[in-house]
């Protein structure tokens, strides 16, 4: 191993101060000064000799040669630096001779060996001509390595271009949100509808902001088993039940399916089948006594004060009825207007038109005598019945608390339909009036209650006074 020094100042200032040599293998040695001026230790500010001079000189600190070696690892350049010379030199040799060891490595490649690499590198070249084998072979490495036996390379870019084939229009999850949605506009659906897929899926477009053929199936579902219930108090958030879940994996697999049909996903995309269906706990029907409901209906007046102004929940009256004595759904009371309640002729019924029912199908609901004492009030040609965004929640967040009566989920319509079934005693017929199927009323309400409570129950009405003023206060016989 030789050391050669530069032999003119020149090449002092400008090239290597010392080359180090193996066989055919050099490795330069270059060095420059590294200076730290003097600042401030008021300021911090840099202190100059002459500061008026036309190029002011620094104050030296501290001075101090620095020493690189540089050589080439592949297509990699390498500088390394030393503060000491003759620790630079000693890294350099040791360089040299492994590159030098590398290339007597190569002289031992056979024929074959050579010509496989002559091979190998036409083919890295067909591709793209500054492709380097040792990175290309390293990528290649690391990639198998990722995937399970018996699987190929191959295979895997097969997969994907399958899925994200070269003409395919790239679409974001929100993209797609946004065409989907407007798309079920135009099409007349319901405002519920379109509101529950800008609340639902707009979160889940929130949370995959990336191009809707990468969601996984293993994200969706991590998604959705993440989702908590909202409340102001984190401990007291918990996992969303299962029917909530099934009901967002419905949405998202409405999307999905969207995007299929508009072209930016394959017609075989299937993520959504390896998302489990949640299980919904039925738990016990629980249904409200009549005069847990008489309480609710005298909250509905109860005057609170809230944020300095008094109010009632009177316009929760139809609702309250509706649901008590007639057994809509929510949702189906949210859409109903004055102009479908019918309260005058010798029938009066409530009408649930196809577009507003949640099975999609007609029906008509007869309202009571005692139903139709609490509508006459509050009852207009046409226009909605309820005006508020969340009825469901005034309920069991409002009078629920101010009653005094625990909340019971869905308990309104689990109400009536078990009184329903004790007074009537024909399952057929509930089941047409609930928009129920006979064997889900049958299973889950014949003989919950007595019928001298269901009478009870259809028996609750307004008390008028002499004034005809309608009272708060709730009867069993008017």
């Amino acid at each position: 191993m030789k050391t050669v020094p530069s032999q003119s100042k020149t090449d002092k200032a400008k090239g290597p101060i010392e080359v180090v040599k193996q066989g055919s293998i050099s490795i330069p040695i270059y060095a420059h000064t590294n200076i730290i001026p003097q600042r401030d230790p008021q300021t911090g500010k840099i202190v100059y000799e002459d500061p008026l001079a036309a190029v002011p000189k620094a104050v030296v600190k501290y001075k101090s040669t620095i020493y690189t070696v540089a050589y080439y690892h592949g297509a990699k350049r390498v500088r390394l630096k030393f503060s000491d010379l003759d620790k630079a030199k000693r890294e350099a040799g040791l360089i040299a001779i492994k590159l030098t060891n590398g290339e007597t490595e190569a002289l031992k490649l056979t024929g074959g060996d050579r010509a496989d690499y002559i091979r190998s590198m036409q083919k890295l070249q067909e591709w793209q001509p500054n492709a380097d084998l040792y990175v290309s072979i390293t990528d290649y490495v690391a990639a198998m390595r990722r995937l399970p036996p018996n699987v190929s390379l191959s295979d895997v870019v097969s997969t994907y271009l399958k899925r994200h084939p070269s003409g395919r229009p790239q679409k974001t999850v929100k993209e797609v949100m946004d065409e989907l949605i407007l798309s079920k506009e135009s099409a007349g659906k319901s405002d519920v509808y379109i509101k529950d897929l800008k609340s639902r899926l707009g979160a889940f477009a929130t949370n995959f902001n990336v191009q809707i053929a990468n969601v996984t199936g293993k994200e969706i579902e991590e998604y959705i088993r993440g989702l908590r219930t909202q409340n102001e108090d984190e401990q007291k958030r918990r996992p969303i039940s299962g029917r909530t879940q099934n009901n967002i994996r419905r949405l998202i697999s409405t999307l999905f399916k969207f995007a299929i049909k508009r072209g930016y996903l394959p017609k075989d995309h299937d993520e959504l089948g390896g998302v489990d269906i949640a299980t919904v706990d039925s738990g016990e029907i629980e249904v409200f006594t009549p005069d847990e409901l008489r309480k609710l209906f005298a909250a509905c007046t109860a005057t609170v004060t809230e944020r300095g102004k008094q109010r009632t929940r009177e316009e929760m009256i139809p609702y309250l009825a509706i649901a008590a004595f007639c057994g809509l759904r929510a949702a189906e009371i949210q859409r109903l207007d004055w102009s479908e309640i019918h309260l005058t002729g010798p029938e009066k019924f409530v009408e649930v038109k196809a577009d507003k029912a949640k099975t999609a199908s007609r029906r008509t609901v007869p309202i009571p005598e005692n139903c139709a004492a609490w509508l006459d009030r509050y009852a207009k040609k046409t226009g909605p019945v309820i005006e508020l965004s969340r009825a469901d929640k005034q309920l069991f967040l409002y009078l629920a608390e101010k009653s005094g009566v625990p909340w019971k989920h869905n308990g309104l319509r689990h109400s009536f339909i078990s009184y329903r079934v004790a007074v009537v005693k024909d399952v057929g017929q509930v089941s047409l009036e609930a928009g129920n199927s006979p064997q889900m009323i049958f299973k889950h309400y014949r003989q919950l209650v007595r019928e001298t409570e269901a009478q009870e129950w259809f028996a609750i009405r307004p008390v008028k006074q002499a004034e005809n003023i309608v009272s708060i206060q709730m009867a069993a016989n008017a």
